[in-house]
């Protein structure tokens, strides 16, 4: 592959490829070991050494090589390894295995080397590998001295993935022969990913990945604009727009289905990148250019709460804009785009601070620098839905706070605000049953772009009287519909509320429904898997339950039976890592879902996920309750995926049953009133509460936990309530729990008038308010002393602020649970390492799940001119430990964590080994409702170790503080010098800003 440039560059990337492997490991395990393993970088790589593994029959690994095609796709396969014998015995799991590739990239300047000084960045795409790296020539010294930086790939294969730009790690010489640099890849071969070989009809694995490289320029000096002069984009633009990032509604007959609208700006000024601050752009306004076909008055595009945007160079950002029309002008169909004018200025004039009044009001500076372009938005017009016809719909929200997102709905049938002559007004008012409108929330599997395929809406029946919602879980992957999975598609339903109550011309109100209703979740595969943990984790939110082909969690998918770090790490260490997995194993969860119609389906020949799964989850659901309303039905001879396997009668069947059935429950209210399968009213109702992250869980029935006594073990109330109200409760692993008074009386209405509860066998007054909190007595804990309850006041500000309890996350993974973009601060926007980090986390977070990141550096937050959003939303600090304003966010969190002398402590503990990543979790200083994530090392390659180990796939074992040295390049996980869940102490419960301190937990923390 080679590419020349219009300015006399050139790259020629070899061709041949040395592989090296297989190699077994498990999911996930790259993240641990160094994504070259087994190769040691500071040496020269030799291709004639060989390296032990189990997998071949002479217990070694050797070198082989394969040819790229023209496109870049490699092809690595191992037909020699025995893989029917290792499967007979280790099931799929033993065909998943490491490979790592050595590759060559040559680079070319120009032959006038007198012409342009500025040198490119490579622009590179690796498709299904998961990390690269570029080396130095192996002879020069950066290459025996230098640390790798690794970045990621595209694993996923994700459809709209930001570019990629890579430094070359030394300039390339400025002569005919050019330089020559070493590509390493590595690259997994995961079951989960790439399927079992059977599928491609191959006797062994074939892991077909890609990797292409260009050149990117820098842009050339922004001229002087005169005021209001547009320039358009041109190749040498600070800022380009990348329309693969445009987010719009549909225009539903000429109204904007949703206000939400993004536009993909990627920074090139890197140039100049030499300097604090040099090299960023912000977007400062955005309007609507006048177009040659009429446009409605109305009709506006404006940043979002005028609020401005800042790009680093190279980093890609979705600017979040809101669009706005007044009923009841409409946007013609003819209008098949809107032209957007960006107003951008460089970051030093926005925020360098200035004291002259004279000099500030003084605009003519900002107007010689400002860099004014135009971004095209494509508009996709829909005719309005009636009975007899639709097309799916994309409707457009603003994800936490500010990132445009856009969803798919299927509209209903009918209006439900026309339907008081199918149901009552009477039955519709009781909360006990379904109002008939509820909206299915469907999950789609791996892989599906909703965007791109029609098939998932296609394979989706419509109702009666509710929308079909689907979400795109932030990507086609997403985190496997956890975390900000879970919160996009309980947004996405919020959001269709919003937009049919909305529209200023009043003509979809009858379309609408509560914001706050409940779902009945739908999913297949992938989705399948969430909609058993979304159901199970926020019960009153469902309604009903209707999985298809999903797994019960990654481990019983693909086992680690072929871990590395298993045959080297302390039991004790393992259980404190596999810790953070506990809140995504839905096994232990499906008792929540007692008193929920679920149908659960599944292909009899299914050779993606085996139908035990599903099987195994009903019968798991059926000793929690032997007369559990769950159904299960396999369709014998069926694959994995069908077109029918949610489209046919029986889910239909379901569906009304729990739509329009008298009998149907409200979960909102706990268990039913009359017994859905008995049809007799019970006298007495018992139920059963597990919570591993109360974070991450919600209510069942009324009840919910609120914070675990030791965070890290499972917390669990049993609920047991008489027709009379009278009620026992008893604890687990329990702190903190609340009671919903409101949401339980619907199963007793005198529940207000409960004067006497038990808990754990105590009597304890109660004068039930519309919210509870009950509170253990630390005071009176302990291993031969029984712990006592009490009831806070609904005075007492902790009784009404239960959002403000800061708990600990109990792993890693919770910073990507944001409520507004993250904040990534480092020591200086200069270039520096930790800026690498950040910029390589900001690629990976809007890679991965779409999530946007601005990058702020220490001296911003100290002066005046603090970026907006750093009081919201999660915060990533990477190194800056010496500042004073990180000494100072430390101590104001208790001083678990400290920093003195050059070296991190947790408590008396010092770590200082040399390649370490120290990663930990915190309060964030402004927010109790977001999470910081110190991101630290004991030198440069522990910064690296820290940037692989930032939790951005699920399956990767990081509770909430984890301490890895360089002994992980080899032996995985077993590498880790400490690791542990934090304890919680309610000490300063009553402070204004915090509800908590997080503190050393002894049953679940493990030393080196």
């Amino acid at each position: 592959m080679s590419a020349t440039s219009r300015r006399g560059w050139r790259v020629e990337l070899d061709s041949v490829w040395d592989v090296l492997g297989p190699f077994p490991v498990h999911a996930r395990e790259q993240h641990f070991l160094s994504p070259a393993y087994p190769l040691e970088l500071s040496l020269p790589i030799s291709t004639t050494t060989q390296y032990p593994t189990s997998l071949t029959h002479s217990a070694y690994a050797s070198w082989s090589q394969t040819t790229a095609d023209p496109h870049g796709t490699i092809h690595v396969s191992h037909p020699s390894v025995p893989w029917n014998q290792i499967r007979a015995t280790e099931g799929w799991a033993g065909l998943q295995h490491l490979n790592v590739l050595h590759g060559w990239l040559s680079v070319y300047p120009p032959s006038d080397v007198t012409g342009d000084p500025s040198e490119p960045l490579l622009r590179t795409e690796l498709l299904q590998g998961a990390f690269f790296t570029i080396l130095p020539p192996p002879d020069s010294l950066e290459r025996k001295t230098g640390i790798p930086e690794w970045y990621y790939g595209n694993i996923y294969t994700l459809e709209r993935a930001p570019a990629q730009l890579v430094k070359l790690p030394v300039s390339p010489a400025r002569n005919k022969e050019g330089t020559r640099y070493e590509i390493i890849i590595c690259a997994p071969y995961e079951i989960r990913l790439f399927g079992d070989p059977s599928a491609y009809s191959s006797p062994h694995p074939i892991l077909t990945l890609n990797f292409s490289v260009s050149l990117q320029f820098t842009c050339s000096p922004t001229p002087s604009l005169e005021t209001g002069r547009i320039q358009f984009p041109i190749e040498d633009a600070p800022l380009r727009h990348v329309l693969a990032h445009s987010i719009t509604p549909h225009i539903v007959d000429g109204t904007p289905f949703g206000d939400a609208v993004g536009i993909g700006v990627h920074c090139l000024d890197f140039g100049r990148w030499t300097e604090d601050g040099q090299g960023y752009w912000s977007v400062v306004r955005a309007r609507l250019v006048p177009s040659s076909i009429h446009l409605p008055l109305s009709l506006s595009v404006a940043l979002l709460d005028e609020v401005p945007v800042r790009i680093a160079p190279t980093q890609s950002r979705i600017l979040p804009l809101q669009l706005s029309i007044s009923a009841p002008e409409k946007i013609p169909e003819e209008v098949k785009q809107l032209d957007v004018e960006l107003t951008c200025v460089p970051f030093t004039l926005l925020c360098q601070p200035n004291t002259d009044q004279n000099t500030r009001n003084n605009a003519q500076p900002m107007i010689q620098n400002t860099f004014v372009f135009r971004a095209t938005l494509p508009l996709t017009h829909v005719p309005l839905w009636t009975r007899e016809q639709h097309v799916p719909i994309q409707a457009s929200y603003f994800f936490a706070k500010s990132m445009p997102t856009v969803f798919s709905v299927k509209p209903p049938k009918g209006a439900f605000g026309d339907s008081q002559t199918v149901l009552g007004q009477q039955d519709r008012a009781d909360t006990s049953k379904c109002r008939g409108n509820e909206p299915i929330l469907a999950l789609h599997g791996a892989g599906a772009d909703i965007l791109t395929q029609s098939f998932w809406a296609d394979s989706l029946l419509r109702q009666t009287y509710a929308w079909v919602v689907m979400p795109q879980g932030r990507t086609a992957w997403g985190l496997d519909w956890h975390g900000p999975s879970t919160a996009d598609a309980f947004a996405a339903v919020s959001a269709l509320s919003r937009i049919l109550s909305s529209s200023g011309s009043g003509r979809w109100i009858k379309w609408g429904f509560d914001t706050d209703t409940r779902v009945i979740l739908m999913g297949h595969s992938n989705g399948g898997q969430g909609t058993w943990y979304m159901a199970s984790r926020w019960p009153d939110r469902v309604c009903a339950v209707v999985p298809a082909a999903g797994y019960i969690k990654s481990q019983a998918y693909v086992s680690w039976c072929m871990s590395r770090f298993a045959h080297f790490a302390d039991p004790a260490l393992r259980a404190v890592l596999d810790s953070s997995l506990t809140p995504d194993d839905n096994d232990l969860f499906l008792g929540n879902l007692v008193g929920k119609p679920v149908l659960a389906l599944h292909g009899g020949a299914d050779d993606n996920v085996p139908p035990w799964h599903t099987r195994e989850q009903v019968e798991i659901l059926k000793t929690w309750d032997p007369n559990a309303d769950v159904t299960y039905h396999e369709d014998p001879g069926r694959p994995h995926w069908y077109f029918d396997i949610l489209f046919n009668e029986h889910v239909q069947a379901f569906l009304d049953r729990v739509y329009f059935s008298l009998s149907s429950p409200r979960s909102v209210g706990g268990a039913p009133r009359t017994n859905v399968l008995t049809n007799q009213k019970p006298k007495t109702t018992s139920f059963t509460l597990t919570v591993a992250v109360p974070a991450e869980s919600g209510s069942l029935n009324g009840w919910q936990i609120q914070a675990l006594t030791t965070p890290g073990l499972l917390g669990r109330l049993r609920v047991t309530t008489t027709p009379d109200g009278r009620m026992s409760v008893q604890t687990t692993n329990v702190s903190v729990f609340s009671l919903d008074a409101d949401v339980r009386a619907v199963t007793c209405d005198d529940i207000k008038k409960a004067t006497i509860l038990a808990i754990d066998g105590d009597d304890v007054p109660a004068d039930l308010g519309d919210t509870n909190l009950f509170v253990r007595d630390t005071n009176t804990t302990g291993f031969h002393r029984k712990a006592s309850w009490k009831i806070l006041p609904c005075t007492d500000p902790l009784a009404t602020t239960t959002h403000r309890l800061c708990v600990p996350p109990q792993r890693l993974q919770a910073i990507l649970s944001t409520q507004a973009p993250l904040t990534l601060l480092v020591p200086s926007l200069a270039p520096c390492p930790e800026l690498s980090a950040a910029l390589r986390i900001a690629h990976a977070l809007h890679l991965f799940h779409v999530l946007d990141a601005q990058i702020v550096s220490v001296s911003e937050i100290e002066t005046t001119h603090v970026p907006i959003g750093i009081y919201e939303g999660n915060l990533v600090v990477i190194g800056c430990a010496e500042t004073p304003l990180v000494q100072r966010w430390l101590e104001r969190a208790g001083g678990t964590w400290s920093y003195a002398d050059g070296t991190w402590r947790f408590g008396a503990v010092r770590f200082e080994r040399p390649s370490s990543a120290i990663l930990f979790c915190q309060p964030h200083p402004y927010d109790v409702q977001s999470v910081a994530l110190f991101l630290q090392s004991t030198d440069t390659s522990g910064l690296e170790r820290a940037v692989r180990l930032f939790p951005i796939r699920t399956g990767v074992l990081s509770p909430d503080w984890l301490v890895v040295d360089g002994r992980a390049d080899m032996i995985g996980a077993a590498g880790v010098q400490g690791a542990g869940v934090y304890g919680w102490t309610p000490t300063d419960a009553r402070d204004q800003h915090t509800t908590g301190e997080w503190i050393w937990n002894e049953r679940m923390s493990w030393l080196d």
